[in-house]
């Protein structure tokens, strides 16, 4: 694991292996470059704001990030998360899903 930091935020990038580092970058896909600590919009609204129509999909995120759904053969631990308080989360997965959490709601969806 380690941290990268993008517009304010400190991204942390998971990683299982040291030497698989870049591989699993570029599986998880960029670290999308529109969220901000500076911005009054929590980062549900933000990534709204950035990506307009987000798709919903149905699914369950827990406490450490891991998104569940029927349907899934394995549950997807995120790649890329951030925590940014008062703000919400964001956990990206390999293939392109992403979580959007704040207090008052759960987004998934998925950014090709």
């Amino acid at each position: 694991m380690f941290i990268h930091h993008v517009n304010g935020i400190d991204w942390l990038v998971i990683t299982a292996f040291e030497e698989l580092k870049t591989m699993f970058i570029e599986e998880a896909g960029t670290i999308p470059s529109c969220f901000s600590t500076a911005s009054e919009l929590n980062l549900v609204d933000q990534a709204k704001r950035t990506y307009r129509y987000l798709p919903t999909l149905r699914g369950v995120i827990t406490d450490i990030g891991t998104y569940q759904r029927q349907g899934n053969e394995e549950d997807l631990n995120p790649q890329l998360a951030c925590l940014v308080e008062g703000l919400g989360r964001v956990f990206i997965y390999h293939g392109g899903f992403v979580a959007f959490v704040d207090d008052e709601q759960t987004f998934i969806t998925r950014i090709d």
